[in-house]
Parts: C-alpha cells; structure tokens; sequence
C-alpha cells in the first residue's frame, strides 16, 4: 500500500466514526492536527511499513496490517485518543 492510499483509508476509516451530519467536524479536526503536524500519519504508516517489513519481529501476521482491521486498531484509534472521537 503507497503512502496515498494509506492516508486516504486512515482518514475514511477515521471519518466514519463520526456521524454524517457531524463529518465536517472530523475533517477540521484532522486537519488543524496536520497543519500543526505535518509529518503525523507520514510516522504511522512509517511504523507500519516496519511491522510489515519484519516479519522475524512480529510473526507472519504482520503482513495484515494494511487490512482494515488493524488500521482501526492501529492508526485510527491514535488519531481517534487524540482528536476527540466521535461527537453525538
């Protein structure tokens, strides 16, 4: 997975935890946290890719990271502890 398509599900996956009419407050959200960091989901696909890339480290499963599941474990929840999660 390119560095532009993880971005891009990290932040749909990160978006759909917060209900439609309530989205546009995600997007804010996320983008002040890039503007005052720039490189932030640049470092989480980073540390992936390592877990990805070791599988001696972490075990032949490491080769999932990129599935859904994990990036809701992984990145998503780290920016969902950080921006709030979800408004109701």
């Amino acid at each position: 997975m390119t560095y532009e398509e993880y971005e891009k599900r990290v932040t749909e996956l990160f978006l759909k935890l917060y209900p439609k009419d309530k989205q546009e407050v995600g997007k804010e959200r996320l983008n002040n946290l890039l503007n005052a960091e720039p490189e932030f989901i640049e470092s989480l696909y980073g540390d992936t890719c390592f877990c990805y890339d070791h599988p001696e480290l972490y075990s032949e499963t490491c080769k999932k990271v990129f599935e859904d599941y994990h990036l809701n474990s992984t990145p998503v929840n780290t920016l969902n502890m950080l921006l709030g999660g979800k408004i109701d």
